[in-house]
């Protein structure tokens, strides 16, 4: 096929904190606004299933394979290229990923900065410091290596300067996109990952933890989650907003919740065979055919939605405090660093939203989070996940890594 015709994946690797996310993210938004329908992934965002198989420690074939489903996914959604953040740091964790997206041409850019630098990077999102000279020590070996296409340092650049360096030592990337696939979003076929012994078609407990903007759904939703991990039961997690990143919105879909679903039904098989007992989603829940649309997305799904609630002043004080940064980093987050007069307006329109879905009573339980920790409130939620059997033995990484 000639790289005209292929669909332009841009990746973006190197060690955590380094700024992939934060590059990748602006690079998608500067498509958007130069009129170039894209899509943006993380991958590792794809590959949360844990605890991790014995076959698959750094859960690289989940994610590929996940890489594979959504890649044609977005592409069939009108996507014309594709932004990639994370995934690997050494050569040899590239090649099932590339054999994933056959028909793509992929850039892999390496990203990398000075040790002061990587070290403030790290330490200023606040995760796990002991990793640090961990870290460290990966970045320069991949400073002695070779392994991408093209290497920029990011080095006292700003996030915009660093996007701006990638797409000009990638050639003015995209360049000229490839024409939008002709095969309708809603027929794309879900991936056929090989079949587990330890994933037999019995039902699964799907716990969604929804509710307004601001409320703490992520946050809970991957407290449940890493109390699974943690006692040996694997267990998925997706974020559903990570599944619809494709800008601009389809006049049909501006919300996103049709990708999404789409989205959810093409990662699943991928987490299925890797033998995830249960499923955990975060994300809003936008009427009630939004849930039957993700219900069908996991056929074999028991669904049960928790929906959390919050006050106007509490909501208000969360928004505030995520647009400075406070909770988790996540792509496409529309609060972080914004002013405080947009802030209070986000903040406004959420509680009208957890109003709307107070007399709507979406969820089949509602916990007011009001004046309580997200412990306390993922525990309470973890009480309306059915019980998703003993635990299996394992023998690969039992948390996630630093990302």
């Amino acid at each position: 096929m000639r790289d005209g015709l292929r669909f332009p994946l841009l990746w973006l690797c190197g060690p955590s904190g380094v700024g992939k996310t934060s590059v990748g993210w602006e690079i998608f938004t500067r498509l958007d606004r130069a009129g170039i329908t894209a899509g943006y992934l993380d991958a590792d965002q794809l590959g949360l299933c844990y605890p991790a198989p014995a076959d698959d420690p750094e859960t690289h074939r989940v994610k590929a394979r996940n890489l594979g489903a959504m890649a044609r996914t977005l592409r069939a959604a009108g996507a014309r290229c594709l932004v990639l953040s994370g995934g690997v740091q050494q050569a040899g964790d590239v090649p099932p990923y590339a054999e994933a997206v056959p028909d793509a041409a992929v850039t892999l850019c390496r990203l990398r900065a000075g040790t002061g630098d990587l070290r403030a990077r790290f330490l200023g999102r606040g995760w796990r410091p002991e990793l640090m000279a961990e870290n460290e020590a990966a970045a320069e070996a991949l400073d002695r290596s070779d392994f991408a296409d093209l290497c920029v340092d990011t080095t006292g650049l700003s996030v915009a300067e660093a996007a701006r360096r990638v797409r000009e030592r990638a050639g003015g990337w995209p360049g000229r996109p490839g024409p939008a696939a002709a095969t309708p979003a809603a027929a794309v076929p879900p991936p056929s990952p090989e079949p587990s012994p330890a994933a037999p078609r019995s039902s699964v407990p799907v716990l969604w933890v929804c509710g307004p903007p601001g409320v703490g759904k992520s946050e809970v939703a991957w407290a449940v989650f890493a109390r699974l991990f943690s006692s040996g039961v694997r267990a998925a997690y997706v974020d559903l907003a990570q599944l619809g990143f494709r800008r601009p919105a389809p006049a049909d879909d501006p919300s996103g919740h049709r990708l999404r679903a789409r989205g959810l039904a093409a990662v699943w098989p991928t987490y299925r065979a890797a033998g995830a007992r249960c499923l955990i989603l975060s994300g809003g829940v936008g009427d009630p055919a939004t849930v039957r649309a993700h219900a069908e997305a996991v056929p074999e799904g028991r669904f049960t939605l928790v929906r959390l609630h919050a006050g106007a002043d509490t909501l208000r004080e969360r928004i505030l405090l995520r647009g400075r940064s406070r909770g988790p980093r996540l792509p496409g987050d529309e609060l972080k660093g914004r002013p405080a007069e947009e802030l209070l307006r986000h903040a406004e329109a959420a509680a009208r939203e957890a109003e709307t879905l107070e007399h709507a009573a979406i969820g089949a339980r509602r916990l007011a989070t009001d004046g309580r920790t997200i412990e306390e409130i993922a525990a309470e939620a973890a009480l309306s996940l059915p019980d998703p059997g003993p635990a299996a033995p394992h023998g690969g990484r039992a948390a996630p890594p630093a990302t």
